[in-house]
Parts: C-alpha cells; sequence; structure tokens
C-alpha cells in the first residue's frame, strides 16, 4: 500500500490528492492490478494492491499521482509505504481510528466500508483484500462494543464544536451556519442542535437542506453569501474541488449585507419552495449588528466570526482567516485541541489493541495458510502430473495392453498420486504450523 496521511502531508498538499467518485470508479473499473482498494478522506488518501507480480514503492506512488496528474518528483517524499505484514497492521489501527486526527473515532469506519463496498461491487477486491478488510471491519466493531473507546465522541465534528466552545464560550445567542449536509454536515448539525436553534444550513441539492427544515431555516446553495455576514459561526462540509467561500465575495457580502433575522428570512435568501412553514417562523431575531464589521466583543482580540473548514480540498480561501475579527479553522488545525480528548481515551486504549492483536493475528495467520494452501495445491498438481508421467511410461512398454486395462492403470497411478498428496501434505498442514509446513514443501519440493 502507499498513501499519505495528515502526520506526513498538510492540507495545502493532501487536498491535491483527493481522489473523487468519478476518478475512483474508473480506477477500479480498469486497475491495472489483481487486486486495489482506494480510500479517499479529508485526511488521507491511500490506495491498497494485492498482486501476483512484484510492485515497488515507484509503482504504487506513480499511480496514485497520474491518477491526479500530479507530478511524481514533487510528492513523493510525501507518501508512505508498506508491505506484507505491515500493510494488515496499518489497516487495523486506521479503520479502528487508532491513527486519526481524533484517536478513535468513528467516522473513520464508516468511510472504510464505504471504500470497500465501491471496490467490492465494482470487482477490484479479491480474496486478500476482502478477507484483509472484513477482519478490519470485525475487528473495529468489536473493539466498539467491548471497549469504551467510541464511547468518549472525538470525531472530527465533535472537535469541531470543541473549537466553537473554545471561541465563544457558548452558542445561545448565536447564528450557525452549515453548508454541505453530508455525513460530516449531519453529524455537525447533531452537535450545533445541542448548542442552538439558530441554524442556517445549505446543501447543494436544496431538497437536501429543506430535509431538516424542522430544525433549521434551508438556504439554496446559490444564495449562501447573503446569510454569511448575519452568521457568527459558519462551518463548511461540502465536497468540493473548488473554493465555495472567497475571501473578496466574503468581503462584499459583509459591506453589502442588511442584517438577517430568523424570523423572516426566507423572503430573501429562499427558493419559491420554501415559503412552507417552518416551526422557526415565530424565533426571536438573533443579535443585530448595526453594521456587519462592528465588534461585539469584550475584547479587541476575540473574532467576532468563527468559520470551520472541514473540508479536503477545502471549502473556503484560507486568506479569508486574514480579515478583520475573522478567525479561520481547517481541518489540520483542530489537531492542535485534540490532546485533551487522547488523554481520556488511554485507559481504553490497551484494551482497545488487545482486541485489534486479536484480529491482526487472525488474519495473518489466514494469510500464511493461504499461501501454505497455494504450495500444497501447486505440489499436488505437480504428482498427479508426475502419476500420469509414469503410468504413460508404462502403459507405452505395454502396447498390447486392452484399454479397459490401460484406463485401470492409468487410474490407479492418479489415485495414488491424490492419495499421497492428500497423505503427506494436506494432513501435514492440518497439524503443523504455517512455518513448518512451508520448510516440510520446499524439502519436497526439491525433490519432485
Amino acid at each position: 500500500m502507499a498513501g499519505m496521511n495528515h502526520k506526513v502531508a498538510e492540507i495545502a498538499i493532501r487536498e491535491k490528492f483527493y481522489i473523487p467518485m468519478d476518478i475512483k470508479t474508473r480506477a477500479l473499473q480498469e486497475s491495472p492490478f489483481d487486486e486495489l482498494l482506494i480510500l479517499a478522506t479529508c485526511n488521507r488518501t491511500e490506495i491498497y494492491v494485492a498482486s501476483d507480480r512484484p510492485l515497488c514503492e515507484r509503482d504504487l506512488v506513480q499511480y496514485v499521482c497520474d491518477l491526479v496528474h500530479q507530478d511524481y518528483g514533487s510528492y513523493a517524499s510525501y507518501f508512505y509505504y508498506k508491505e506484507g505484514d505491515d500493510v494488515a497492521r496499518h489497516v487495523m489501527n486506521v479503520c479502528a481510528g487508532l491513527d486519526s486526527v481524533a484517536m478513535g473515532e468513528d467516522q473513520i469506519l464508516h468511510q472504510i466500508g464505504r471504500a470497500y463496498e465501491t471496490a467490492h461491487q465494482l470487482h477490484g477486491t479479491g480474496i486478500v483484500l476482502n478477507k484483509l478488510f472484513q477482519e478490519a471491519i470485525h475487528t473495529t466493531k468489536r473493539i466498539k462494543t467491548e471497549t469504551n473507546l467510541s464511547k468518549l465522541s472525538c470525531n472530527i465534528p465533535f472537535l469541531a464544536m470543541k473549537q466553537v466552545q473554545k471561541t465563544f464560550g457558548d452558542l445561545e445567542n448565536k447564528t450557525v451556519y452549515i453548508v454541505g449536509l453530508g455525513e460530516m454536515g449531519s453529524l455537525m448539525l447533531k452537535y450545533v442542535q445541542e448548542n442552538t436553534t439558530h441554524i442556517y444550513a445549505s446543501s447543494k441539492t436544496f431538497a437536501n437542506a429543506q430535509k431538516f427544515a424542522d430544525v433549521l431555516t434551508p438556504v439554496p446553495f446559490e444564495d449562501r453569501y447573503k446569510v454569511l455576514s448575519d452568521c457568527d459561526v459558519v462551518i463548511l462540509c461540502s465536497a468540493c474541488q473548488e473554493p465555495i467561500v472567497t475571501r473578496d465575495e466574503y468581503v462584499r457580502a459583509l459591506k453589502d449585507a442588511a442584517p438577517l433575522s430568523l424570523s423572516s428570512p426566507l423572503s430573501s435568501v429562499s427558493s419559491p419552495q420554501s415559503s412552507m412553514s417552518s416551526p422557526l417562523s415565530s424565533m426571536s431575531s438573533p443579535r443585530r449588528r448595526g453594521s456587519p464589521l462592528a465588534k461585539t466583543s469584550s475584547s479587541e482580540n476575540e473574532p467576532q466570526r468563527l468559520v470551520i473548514d472541514l473540508g479536503s480540498p477545502r471549502n473556503a480561501e484560507p486568506s479569508i482567516g486574514d480579515m478583520p475579527n475573522v478567525q479561520y479553522v481547517c481541518v489540520d488545525d483542530l489537531e492542535k485541541i485534540v490532546s485533551e480528548n487522547r488523554r481520556l481515551r488511554m485507559a481504553e486504549l490497551d484494551a482497545a489493541q488487545k482486541i485489534l492483536q486479536e484480529g491482526l493475528e487472525e488474519f495473518l495467520s489466514w494469510s500464511r495458510m493461504d499461501e501454505v494452501a497455494k504450495g500444497i495445491h501447486v505440489l499436488a498438481d505437480r504428482m498427479v502430473k508426475t502419476a500420469g508421467e509414469e503410468s504413460g511410461k508404462l502403459l507405452a512398454s505395454l502396447p498390447n495392453l486392452d484399454e479397459a486395462s490401460t484406463k485401470k492403470i492409468a487410474m490407479m497411478y492418479e489415485r495414488f498420486a491424490k492419495k499421497m498428496a492428500n497423505d503427506f501434505l494436506y494432513k501435514v498442514k492440518d497439524s503443523n504450523s504455517p512455518e513448518d509446513v512451508k520448510v516440510f514443501l520446499k524439502c519436497l519440493e526439491a525433490n519432485l
């Protein structure tokens, strides 16, 4: 396997290697490898390969670079490469969330599950990767069931909420705008709902935002700049290739804005369908600002607005963080506040790693025995072939033998060879370690 993650590459590098679904689909359908799985999240891009032909680090890294049209020489140093047992160990750690920014987070399990399902449906995986990822997913579910690791919320949206609370203290009188209502955005909404009812949300498909109209005010995606100026917190979770919030447009929105009210925002930001009644229609208006950039904080150094960018590629131009009273936070910045969450989880880590080791050993034992089984199969075929050759020599010396006797002798040779294979190969496999069987097969092969 080869890949890059948040530990070896900052987001400015990682977002260049984000692999969209259309490219991933085409890659799996046209894979040059025997087996292939592609994992692409905001924190990592990794490919897993099983192949009968020898492969090196350059082969895999070059393949990833070609997928996203990036230069190998410029980015090869950001990749890590693993092979053999180290690949299985890495998959187990990643799937269990032990290699994530937020240790033990749940989201990576769903992401790996989707990546595996996609690869499997497109016939990208085979016996080896199927077994590996099925075992990793099973082991992770055991960890979440048998330990408290996943009961201590520590996913990216949770850390984003921690950042909001760190910046503003609470959200009781704050207005939040969530852009993107996929898996991460929906989870983000759950955390936000626990802290405020003043919520706007947009999705590229307006109907997706309308689904949540009982708890928020849906805003058409194309009208996002009309509400940005009225929001204390903006959380961006959309899948995009180019920024959906630019500095110039954000500045213009703040300058041109007439403060909005959640009691009647739909007249200026919503499509005709959004005239539907909503429980939010009677909500009291959020704090109005005399000027979009007027300071309401108790300190000159405190931000008036917080923009949290959970996208990869990033949803906003980072330069918006240079604007007065605007704090910009991306995924990489959240790692700075993860230490406390990690400390709470250390007590559960030993139990989780014990389960993970059991899952790893289960897969490695299968893998080693699978190699043995393949070797036995090859030698058994050779034994039957040799028996056929020897019976052929005998029958050639008996030209007057009738057809029935000829077939009987050939069948006896074949049956004897299969019995020898069963007695001296398969029984050896069942009663010895894979390592000992490999030594036995190597000695036997030298004499066949």
